[in-house]
């Protein structure tokens, strides 16, 4: 099931790796926007939301605007985030083209490219 509660939710990123990422834009915190959600209560480990960060980065050449999300650690939630709570993720920048796709979530076609750790949490 869907939590359409995090659809719409302001968040901020904070970037800890890779640190090439932090020398050139810092560590944040970046603001962004939950467009989308796969939050499934019985599947705790597939969970993912997009994010279209608020300000656009160009890092490398490439344009940074959407990433998909998910959390790093086992029996970790992105329904935290409703709460309030800190959630370490990871982030893999996609296109927006994929970002409007029907399926945004599928990373099978990811060979590589801007990967980041960070962490979200709620922007109140």
């Amino acid at each position: 099931m869907t939590k359409p509660s995090l659809i719409g939710m302001n968040v901020v990123i904070v970037v800890s790796d890779p640190w090439e990422f932090g020398t050139v834009h810092g560590t944040g915190p970046f603001l962004a926007t939950i467009m989308e959600a796969r939050v499934e209560e019985d599947s705790p480990g597939n969970e993912a939301i997009l994010l279209r960060l608020k300000t656009r980065l160009v890092h490398q050449g490439i344009t940074c605007e959407y990433f998909i999300a998910s959390p790093r650690h086992e029996g970790a939630s992105l329904l935290s985030l409703i709460e309030g709570e800190e959630v370490y993720c990871g982030l893999t920048r996609i296109p927006a083209d994929r970002a409007t796709s029907p399926n945004p979530f599928d990373l099978s076609w990811w060979r590589g490219g801007i990967g980041l750790i960070g962490s979200l949490r709620r922007k109140d």
